[in-house]
C-alpha cells in the first residue's frame, strides 16, 4: 500500500447500494472496476500527454491504492478505494477530470437523442458500459471523486455513474445503422483491447486499418480462424455486414476474408482502353503526361 504525500491528488472510487451495503462485494467485481478505471486513466492520459508534447505517451500516473490509518484499503459503509496520483500529476488530474466530466454529461441525459454528440471520448463511454454490467449485477452505483490537497481552496469534484448515466451511455454505443455486403480493404491486426462479452456473440476479433486512417473492428466466426489468423499484419479484403455507431469504432461482421492481391493498374487501363481506343488514341503514359500538363 502507498504511504502517500499529503499533497498527492486522490482519485476515489466508491461503490454504494446493493451488495455494497453489506460492506462486501465479489472480489472479481471490485478488481474489474478498479482495472477499468485504471485503463480509462491510461486511455485518456495518453491522449492528454500526446497533446502536451510527449513523444512516447504512456498514460502512467503512478496510481497507488492508499491505506487508511488502520492499514485498510477500503472504507466501511460502502466499498471505497482512494487512489493516489503520484506521477505526472498535472496530466493525471486532467485525465481524472475528463472522466468525471463525461459522467456529468451522461447524467444530464441531454445526449439521449439521435444526434451525434460532440466532446464525448468513446474510450471512456466504452469502459463505463463495461462497468455498467457489473453494477447491474450487484445493484450498485459508482461514485468517482477527485481531491487535490495542494489546492486547499478547490473543493472536491465528484460524479455518480447511476441508472440515468448508464442509459445514456448505452444509447451512445447503440448501432446507428447497418449495411449488408460491404467490402473493405486494409491491413489486418489482432484486436487485443476488448473483454470477452463485448458486443456479445461468439468468435474472435481483429482490427482493420484502412489507408485513409479509418479503423474498423472485425468480428470473425470461430470457424474462420484458420483462414483469418494467417492474414494478420497483411493487406486484406473483407466482405461482410457493416455496423456503424455514434461514439464507437464501426465494425464489420466478416462473411469472407482474403489476401488483397496487388493490382496492375496499367494492365487494367490497357484492357479498358482497348474498348475505346478510337476515342482516346493514346497510351497510358501519354494520357498521364497530358493530365499533368507536361
Amino acid at each position: 500500500m502507498a504511504s502517500r504525500k499529503q499533497t498527492d491528488p486522490i482519485l476515489t472510487i466508491k461503490l454504494s447500494g446493493g451488495l455494497a451495503d453489506r460492506n462486501r462485494l465479489p472480489l472479481a467485481h471490485v478488481l474489474r472496476v478498479l482495472e477499468e478505471v485504471r485503463e480509462m486513466m491510461v486511455d485518456v492520459g495518453k491522449d492528454i500527454q500526446r497533446q502536451h508534447g510527449f513523444s512516447k505517451p504512456t498514460g502512467d500516473f503512478g496510481l497507488e491504492i492508499v491505506a487508511n490509518a488502520k492499514g485498510l484499503a477500503f472504507g466501511k459503509g460502502s466499498v471505497e478505494a482512494p487512489i493516489a496520483i503520484t506521477s505526472d500529476v498535472q496530466n493525471g488530474i486532467l485525465a481524472a477530470r475528463e472522466i468525471l466530466q463525461t459522467v456529468h454529461r451522461l447524467n444530464s441525459g441531454t445526449h439521449a437523442t439521435n444526434a451525434i454528440p460532440d466532446g464525448f471520448n468513446p474510450k471512456i463511454v466504452r469502459r463505463l458500459n463495461r462497468l455498467a454490467k457489473i453494477q447491474e449485477t450487484d445493484k450498485t452505483q459508482l461514485h468517482v471523486m477527485i481531491t487535490d490537497p495542494a489546492r486547499k481552496k478547490q473543493k472536491t469534484i465528484d460524479a455518480t455513474f447511476g441508472a440515468t448515466a448508464i442509459a445514456v451511455a448505452r444509447g451512445l454505443e447503440a448501432p446507428e445503422f447497418e449495411a449488408e455486403a460491404i467490402t473493405l480493404y486494409g491491413k489486418l491486426y489482432e484486436l487485443r483491447d476488448r473483454v470477452e462479452d463485448d458486443d456479445g456473440g461468439k468468435g474472435f476479433w481483429g482490427e482493420l486499418r484502412r489507408e485513409n486512417g479509418e479503423l474498423w473492428r472485425v468480428q470473425f466466426r470461430p470457424e474462420q480462424e484458420s483462414k483469418a489468423t494467417p492474414l494478420f499484419r497483411k493487406q486484406v479484403v473483407i466482405t461482410g455486414k457493416a455496423i456503424y455507431f455514434r461514439v464507437r469504432t464501426p465494425k464489420i461482421i466478416a462473411v469472407d476474408i482474403d489476401l488483397d492481391r496487388e493490382r496492375d493498374y496499367e494492365a487494367a487501363f490497357d484492357e479498358l482502353f482497348g474498348c475505346d481506343r478510337k476515342i482516346y488514341r493514346a497510351d497510358l503514359p501519354t494520357l498521364l503526361k497530358e493530365l499533368r500538363g507536361e
